[in-house]
């Protein structure tokens, strides 16, 4: 029409674009799995089909459905714009005016809009059966799966009956099937939901747990609490978060990638932070800071590759190659020695430049090397986009270091009770599908199946051939048990709070808005060899802990354990619980005012809960902050609780014993004990030089024990 710009009808073409090819990344994975045939070989309990249907053929159609819906609503909205416009409909006498040519237009959209939205009725039971409406019991989906297609009927009719007033059918007729088929819709959506009913029948619990098992890997989480050895006392601590971690080291390099670890010194696995200082005019090295003892003075300590003993100052326990791979490295680099495609023509130079939107590619002298994607997590992302990866962890080798990471699978209508916010999204599946190794030298990349009986993961790796390699392929030296991923633990952890387990509640993380938004980041992967990790929930009350999910490492492979506490003498409060109690310690208000009136600044830590042989114990280290020395943290001191049962300690052995009523607590590096200990550190300290041949370390070792021997405070 003469009275509408024709820019308007570039602006519609472009939102036409942008609705019909936008947003391809949330459906294209969908159409792999679908084309792939995945199946899983268990059918959901409501609908009878195969579990691997709601990994791609259901959530495409219901993406396919929706898009639809969205394309003839808007082809609609804007043809009716243009014709009113134009003059070919309007209002007279109050009738509307609708000439031939419009009416034929309208009666293509109106029959398109209505076949999108009785296709939406026809995958209604596929919504029901994913648990997108709630929980249901059989006979309210049967009802409302009635429902679905009495709906779907009506539209469509309505789709026929617009195409057929085209034809010359009366506009009452289309017009009264389009308000049978809105008021059909609008009975469909105010038909009340009993979620209540399923939730307490017996059955739908017993089937959404095993949905549930599939879905969140939580096989075997209710065969009973495991094996417990060690005593409360005995217990393998961590005492360090992560963000005190950059005050704790004390220099001016920037930390990155800090990931927990395990370091096996002397046949005993010691709980660690990796991280990587990458100073600037200094070589990045990976640093090992100790997270289960700390100087006599409560500084950090750091391990040095070899070494049976951590030691203080601020050492790396490897130097990376230069232009390693390393997580927060520079997003391109443009070197000689970079592990990257060569610059050695003007074509080539310009379509990197523009791949990359980077310029120095073009000024640079020929025979430079550009690298990019230099951070292992960025680097898995773009060849695996499928998978959500966690953040690398560093896997020293023999010959060189690599960096691993878990890839997960997840999926938003798998036909599961549990429901959980994940990574943006609400989702009803995540679970372990592969391993990925990035070589921090080369940047070569490979990944791995974790197993061989997994489903969806043996679809991709047929989709993506031969990117990804069976199990058996794992380097000798990376079959060692892996940790459970820390994202995979926080997740099992939200299904076990949801109805069908009724585990309890998860506590809220800091800085989350009152979400449980890292219930497991403060603690350390199960370590090989038996090591564990704990994730508490609270009761109603905030007040006591109902449950624990224990994540073990072994031999055998790693397993998840919910261990619900009813008895009464294994009871224990909630973290906020005891943060109330371990307030009320005069040692503590004592040490926090000191450290205040010298400047600085007393910072808790997060509740850690274990599982002992004689109850459920917790523990809590808290750091001081100070003022001088450029601000570095120290262990002030730690908290520890068994059942009802407090105690408070410069050190966790001291804090132990405070709670057996055996010692009170005593100020940092005092008495013998503690002059003992550090002899101790640096008498094994020279054992380890020695016997890696390091006379110059050896000879620093021993005059350090000298002088501290010597020393007038020993004598008194």
């Amino acid at each position: 029409p003469a009275r509408l710009p024709r820019w308007t009808l570039l602006a519609a073409a472009a939102l036409a674009a942008v609705l019909l090819g936008g947003g391809g990344g949330g459906w294209l994975d969908h159409l792999l799995l679908a084309r792939s045939g995945v199946r899983l070989g268990v059918t959901d309990p409501l609908l009878g089909a195969d579990l691997g249907a709601f990994m791609g053929a259901v959530p495409l159609w219901l993406e396919l459905q929706a898009r639809a819906v969205l394309l003839a609503a808007a082809a609609l909205a804007g043809v009716v714009l243009l014709h009113l416009t134009g003059g070919t409909i309007r209002l007279a006498e109050r009738r509307i005016g609708i000439a031939p040519a419009a009416r034929g237009h309208l009666a293509i959209l109106l029959a398109a809009l209505a076949a999108a939205l009785a296709w939406g009725c026809f995958l209604e039971p596929y919504r029901l059966a994913a648990g997108l409406r709630g929980p249901l019991l059989t006979s309210e989906f049967l009802l409302r799966s009635l429902v679905a297609e009495i709906e779907a009927g009506v539209g469509a009719a309505a789709a026929l009956l617009s195409l057929l007033w085209w034809g010359g059918l009366r506009g009452a007729a289309a017009f009264g099937v389009w308000a049978l088929f809105a008021l059909v819709s609008l009975a469909a959506r105010v038909l009340p939901l009993h979620t209540e009913a399923a939730v307490a029948d017996p059955g739908w619990q017993a089937a959404a747990r095993s949905l549930d098992s599939i879905a969140f890997a939580l096989g075997g989480a209710e065969a009973g609490p495991p094996a417990v050895r060690s005593a409360a006392a005995g217990l393998i601590p961590t005492l360090w978060d992560e963000p005190m971690l950059a005050a704790a080291v004390g220099d001016s390099g920037g930390l990155s990638g800090a990931s927990r670890g395990w370091i096996i010194a002397g046949g005993v696995p010691h709980p660690v932070w990796f991280a990587v200082r990458d100073a600037r005019g200094e070589a990045a090295a990976l640093l090992a800071l100790a997270d289960d003892q700390v100087s006599p003075t409560g500084r950090i300590l750091f391990w040095r590759e070899g070494d049976s003993t951590p030691q203080p100052g601020l050492r790396g326990y490897r130097d990376l190659p230069a232009h390693a791979l390393r997580p927060a490295a520079p997003e391109i680099e443009v070197a000689a020695a970079a592990h990257g495609v060569v610059l050695d023509g003007w074509i080539k130079r310009l379509m990197l430049a523009w791949a990359l939107q980077h310029p120095p590619v073009l000024s640079a002298r020929s025979g430079i090397r550009v690298a990019w994607r230099l951070d292992p997590a960025v680097r898995l992302r773009a060849i695996a986009p499928f998978a959500r990866w966690t953040p690398p962890r560093p896997r020293p080798l023999k010959r060189g270091l690599v960096w691993v990471s878990d890839g997960l699978l997840s999926a938003g209508v798998f036909p599961s009770s549990a429901r959980i916010p994940w990574a943006g999204g609400p989702v009803s599946m995540v679970r372990p599908g592969f391993f990925g190794v990035v070589d921090a030298e080369s940047g070569s990349v490979r990944i791995f199946r974790t197993d061989p009986a997994d489903s969806v993961a043996a679809a991709w790796a047929r989709i993506t051939e031969p990117l990804i390699e069976p199990p058996a392929a794992v380097p000798a030296e990376l079959r060692t048990p892996r940790s459970l991923p820390e994202e995979l633990l926080i997740a099992q952890a939200r299904a076990l709070e949801g109805p069908a387990w009724r585990a309890g509640l998860l506590e809220p993380g800091p800085g989350s808005g009152g979400s449980a938004a890292g219930p497991a980041r403060f603690l350390p992967p199960p370590a090989p060899g038996g090591g564990e990790a704990v994730v508490p929930f609270m009761d109603e009350t905030n007040r006591d802990l109902r449950a624990l999910l224990v994540a073990r490492g072994s031999a055998e492979g790693d397993s998840v354990r919910l261990v619900r506490i009813e008895d009464s003498t294994r009871a224990i409060e909630s973290a906020a619980a005891l943060r109330a109690r371990w307030a009320r310690f005069p040692f503590r208000a004592q040490l926090q005012d000191s450290v205040r009136a010298t400047g600085g600044v007393p910072e808790q830590g997060r509740v850690r809960f274990a599982l002992a042989s004689d109850g459920v114990a917790a523990y809590q280290p808290e750091w001081a902050v100070t003022a001088s020395g450029g601000g570095r943290a120290q262990l002030l001191l730690v908290s520890v609780a068994l059942g009802r049962k407090l105690g408070i300690g410069r050190t966790m052995a001291e804090a132990w014993r405070n709670l057996r009523g055996e010692t009170s607590p005593a100020t940092a590096g005092a008495g013998a004990e503690a002059v003992l200990q550090e002899a101790r550190r640096w008498m094994l300290h020279a054992d380890s030089a020695l016997r890696r041949g390091d006379l110059q370390e050896l000879g620093r070792a021993l005059a350090n024990l000298k002088e501290l021997l010597e020393t007038p405070r020993l004598r008194r």
